[in-house]
């Protein structure tokens, strides 16, 4: 199709070209993001090792009421977790929240982001029928230059196409290589201070969502029902654990609505269903 629309470009050998060179490359960089994934892990861990010793830690609850709280207890036994070890964990995502929602700076996407979000639309809405490039919806590409007050407008299907041809086929080089300028954040002087206290939540439900799916599936062949003493249901958890570490004080958060006096198992849902892909842009301020 690319040498069809425009004989001047060979997509195909453009293409190849690039993925000879990076080929040489693959051996090196998978080693190197191993590595880079390893180093990031062994920091995080110290630096939290750092910050509990020397009681910083932003974690406004205590080990008196965790052990207190039967429910969660419970199910923690019943999910064969060892209470003391997953404290830990409690007390480093709450750590962790704190220092991107309340205390990381306001980022901005990186170029490679805002540059791959354009290059997905335009993908999505090309389609062809032989030879003939056409949208599937209508669409305008239009560059705004601010010093002469004019713009450039393209809404032509094959310049389009010929733009992303281009991103498809040197976009493979710039991954494989090490991060560059394209991936620097820079700071959002305009975004908010802090985060929503919905989106805390989220992260704390996303976080802890993370850990349980690294669990050994529990056998489960005697059903517990979700309100019975013991209870299996990973969400209600952290439902429960939301309201014992005050990232809120509302009491539905526990399983049970007592102004219409029912139970709601699916509260913390329900509350964060609205953020399902909103996406913090913050540098930690704690953990890096």
């Amino acid at each position: 199709m690319g040498c069809k629309c425009h004989p001047d470009y060979d997509f195909i050998r453009v293409k190849k070209e690039i993925e000879d060179k990076a080929e040489t490359n693959e051996a090196a960089a998978e080693e190197e993001e191993e590595t880079k994934y390893v180093f990031m892990g062994t920091t995080v861990t110290q630096e939290f090792k750092k910050r509990y010793n020397a009681k910083v830690l932003n974690a406004h609850y205590t080990f008196e009421k965790y052990i207190q709280y039967k429910d969660i207890q419970n199910t923690l036994e019943a999910l064969n977790i060892d209470r003391e070890k997953f404290w830990y964990l409690l007390l480093f995502v709450s750590d962790y929240i704190y220092g991107s929602c309340l205390e990381g700076i306001k980022v901005k996407e990186t170029s490679r982001v805002l540059v791959e979000k354009l290059m997905q639309q335009l993908g999505k809405n090309i389609g062809n029928s032989g030879c003939i490039l056409s949208f599937i919806k209508p669409m305008t590409l239009t560059l705004k230059l601010q010093e002469k007050h004019r713009s450039i407008e393209i809404d032509d299907p094959i310049s389009l196409a010929y733009i992303y041809l281009v991103y498809e086929a040197g976009k493979d080089y710039f991954s494989n290589d090490k991060p560059t300028r394209f991936d620097t954040q820079e700071i959002d002087r305009k975004g908010k201070d802090t985060e929503p206290n919905t989106v805390l939540v989220a992260m704390f439900y996303h976080l802890l969502k993370s850990f349980f799916k690294l669990l050994p599936k529990t056998n489960t062949s005697k059903p517990a029902k979700v309100y019975s003493t013991v209870s299996l249901n990973k969400t209600l958890l952290i439902s429960r654990l939301v309201y014992l570490t005050r990232l809120s004080t509302d009491k539905r958060y526990t399983g049970v609505d007592e102004k219409k006096d029912k139970q709601c198992p699916n509260f913390i849902k329900d509350q964060i269903k609205s953020y399902k892909d909103y996406k913090i842009l913050r540098a930690n301020k704690f953990y890096k």
